[in-house]
């Protein structure tokens, strides 16, 4: 059986997760500092834009961006 589809809410939630379970991790190496880093400032900004996508666009905004 197929997992219901997953709400905005339930995938931030997710990142959150994903997040908590890299976050202050000690690493033995250089390259894995590196990727851990990344992925955790990549996760951040996947955050970020979920928000931004789901509050949508600024209501202060009132030309569109090209």
């Amino acid at each position: 059986m197929a997992d219901k589809p997953l709400s905005d809410r339930e995938v931030y939630d997710l990142m959150h997760e994903a997040l908590m379970l890299l976050s202050k991790k000690t690493v033995r190496t250089k390259n894995a500092h590196a990727v851990l880093s990344a992925a955790i400032g990549n996760l951040e900004v996947l955050q970020k834009a979920l928000i931004i996508m789901t509050e949508g666009p600024d209501p202060l905004r009132h030309e569109i961006e090209p």
